[in-house]
């Protein structure tokens, strides 16, 4: 088994069971809720996901590409010192101002929420919505110092764990004491396991104190990497950012059976970073062409043949999972599982551009991607109202790997796609 492929393993092996229990969490609260509910927790959840990408800062990859080298070479001090922490620090400030900016503008839009939701303590959960992403992008933060120490497995169990104490809290809440305190529940859930993310990592924490931060170096390495900050909002924040303004759009009910449909393929998401990860330290430790080719075969063989099988059995997988009010949404389905072949493609692309090429080239692609599925999106929901949310999602992947396949095979110098099996 390759290296790459046992870290991935690990990674899948820590979130595998828990991301099962979302699934069956989803199917639970398909079941259960009405359809505008759903719709409410739905955008609760796609503005905490939002946030992560808002405060990335393109620091992420940062912290990947140039750490690991300082590390194997026996100069941790200096990797803490120039690189992880004014990283850290940098999205620390950026994510409390993400929450102050989310409090100010939900605000403006809570009588509209109280008039769809006259049953809902809107402004109860406002508050639980703010705690819950301020924590959310703390993990997101902290997700960075595990991969660059490479303990993937570790926080892999972390980040499953905080999945799986959300789902038991929020269902045991719920069902206890009504919708409000499913926000409760989740937000508890990651509490924990937050906590738990900081005494693990309290040998690197405690030195951060002792060490003198610059902000004249902290705004070189913001200015540097702020191309793949925008890389990432127009990859990733762009498709969240638009389903935050569909309810204006389309109605809460329709706005349900694409969330539905999104739950249930959210999974490939993960599933795929799982193994872009580990390629990307793995591009850049080697320099081998034979090397590069072997991990990139690896990522490929694993993550594109998973959503062509289950594009072939979205039907039944909607119709059982979804239940009956959602049974007739499996074409939504089915086109996003299909988006989700050309989001593997285009993160393999990510990859190698990052390490063997310039932020630039990863922006261009991801800047027109996103304008233009935000466009289509658009223009396809006037055409086919809630289906039009996935057939933009498939043009935005799809525009990107196009555009994206001449830059990185440029860089690769030979062709990144596995060989026709024989």
């Amino acid at each position: 088994m390759s290296s790459l492929l046992q870290k991935s393993m690990r990674i899948l092996l820590g979130r595998g069971s828990v991301g099962i229990l979302m699934i069956l969490s989803t199917v639970y609260f398909a079941y259960e809720l009405s359809k505008s509910i759903f719709a409410l927790i739905a955008l609760y959840e796609t503005a905490v996901s939002l946030s992560r990408v808002l405060i990335d800062l393109g620091l992420h990859f940062r912290v990947l590409r140039e750490a690991p080298p300082l590390l194997y070479s026996g100069k941790r001090d200096e990797a803490i010192r120039k690189i992880i922490l004014p990283s850290c620090f940098l999205r620390l400030l950026a994510s409390i101002l993400t929450v102050v900016l989310f409090v100010g503008s939900t605000w403006l839009v809570k009588p509209w929420l109280t008039v769809q939701f006259p049953e809902l303590d809107i402004e109860f959960i406002i508050g639980m919505t703010a705690i819950h992403m301020m924590l959310t992008m703390i993990e997101a933060i902290t997700t960075s110092v595990f991969s660059v120490m490479q303990k993937f497995g570790i926080d892999a169990f972390l980040d499953s764990g905080s999945a799986l104490l959300e789902s038991v809290l929020a269902l045991l809440l719920y069902v206890q004491f009504g919708v409000e305190y499913y926000f409760v529940g989740i937000t508890l859930g990651i509490g924990i396991m937050v906590a738990v993310r900081f005494f693990v990592l309290w040998d690197i924490l405690s030195d951060i104190p002792q060490m003198e931060f610059s902000w004249s170096e902290a705004r070189v390495t913001l200015k540097a990497h702020f191309p793949f900050y925008l890389r990432r909002f127009f990859r990733v924040g762009f498709t969240q950012a638009e389903q935050l303004l569909i309810p204006f759009l389309l109605s809460l009910n329709q706005l349900a059976s694409f969330k539905v449909a999104k739950k249930l393929s959210g999974f490939l998401r993960n599933y795929v970073q799982a193994f872009a990860d580990p390629l990307l330290i793995k591009l850049s430790k080697s320099r081998d062409l034979k090397d590069r080719k072997k991990y990139i075969r690896t990522f490929l063989l694993f993550t594109v043949p998973l959503p062509v099988g289950l594009t072939s059995l979205s039907p039944w997988i909607m119709k059982y999972l979804g239940g009956p009010k959602y049974e007739d949404a499996w074409l939504m389905l089915a086109v996003i599982y299909v988006s989700y072949i050309f989001y593997s493609l285009s993160s393999l692309q990510f990859v190698v551009v990052s390490v063997f090429g310039k932020p630039t080239e990863t922006l261009y692609r991801d800047m027109i991607g996103g304008i233009v599925g935000l466009v289509g999106t658009l223009v396809c929901i006037l055409l086919f109202a809630e289906y039009g949310i996935a057939w933009g999602q498939l043009i935005s992947y799809v525009v990107m790997y196009i555009i994206g396949w001449r830059i990185a095979q440029r860089h690769l110098e030979a062709s990144i796609h596995p060989k026709p099996v024989s």
